[in-house]
């Protein structure tokens, strides 16, 4: 049977490649639109396992993460860095003068 993985997002996602990675490619993902909906896959039986982020290189400890793992008596069973590398597109033509925020 495969184990059935919680990750904050898709397929594709960060937290989905951490999940391959971590879990290996034989998982079922229970994709979650928020960490409290991740949170509640798990106490409701619908996920086996999840995959949340509780820290990151540029802000640090995300203490929201860490609440819900405390207040919901989950386990943190291990632990995987993913190097993140982000790359900024745009369309033919366009120049970094053209982009605005």
């Amino acid at each position: 049977m495969r184990k059935r993985i919680a990750i904050q997002g898709i397929k594709g996602s960060n937290h989905h490649q951490v999940a391959r990675e971590y879990f290996g490619e034989q998982i079922e993902l229970v994709e979650c639109l928020s960490f409290h909906g991740l949170v509640d896959q798990l106490l409701e039986g619908k996920a086996d396992k999840g995959v949340m982020a509780i820290e990151n290189s540029i802000a640090g400890s995300i203490i929201p993460n860490y609440a819900l793992v405390y207040e919901n008596n989950l386990h943190i069973i291990g632990e995987h860095y993913l190097n993140i590398h982000h790359h900024l597109m745009g369309l033919r033509g366009q120049t970094i003068a053209d982009i605005r925020e």
